[in-house]
């Protein structure tokens, strides 16, 4: 399974009566999120080494395709 950003958030509309999972993960998150994230001090150190990683995975899938 994908690695998460955070937990997966349900919702339930009232008027559809229908209920929507939400889930954040690191892969459809945008690239500003993920610097703020890794370049935050105050943030979890296993969230940052994870924002870290996938923004290494993305820079090196770019220079994989010249």
């Amino acid at each position: 399974m994908p690695e998460k950003l955070k937990k997966s958030v349900k919702t339930f509309n009232r008027q559809t009566g229908k209920t929507t999972v939400e889930h954040f993960y690191l892969h459809t998150t945008h690239l500003t999120e993920l610097e703020r994230i890794a370049n935050n001090p105050d943030a979890n150190p296993k969230l940052r080494m994870k924002c870290k990683k996938e923004l290494t995975r993305r820079i090196n899938a770019v220079n994989t395709k010249d």
